[in-house]
């Protein structure tokens, strides 16, 4: 029974970390890249830097958290 606990709580980490990579790359990498490039679309004032910022640590935390269910594998 533990290998397909084990099982489930890996594939539930992992989902959540996929959704935290994209909160990272929608949120703080591509108006990165945007600003980069020199994009006329990117705002460039501070609620979009804040908003930015904001993603980034949502995503931060959103890899926690599946860090944090990793450790309900067991033996």
């Amino acid at each position: 029974m533990s290998l397909i606990h084990n099982e489930q709580t890996k594939l539930t980490a992992t989902a959540l970390n996929n959704v935290a990579v994209a909160f990272v790359i929608a949120g703080f990498v591509g108006p990165m890249v945007a600003v980069g490039y020199g994009s006329e679309a990117m705002p460039r004032d501070a609620i979009a830097i804040v908003v930015s910022i904001i993603w980034l640590f949502v995503g931060f935390i959103l890899h926690s958290i599946a860090k944090l269910i990793l450790r309900d594998l067991k033996p």
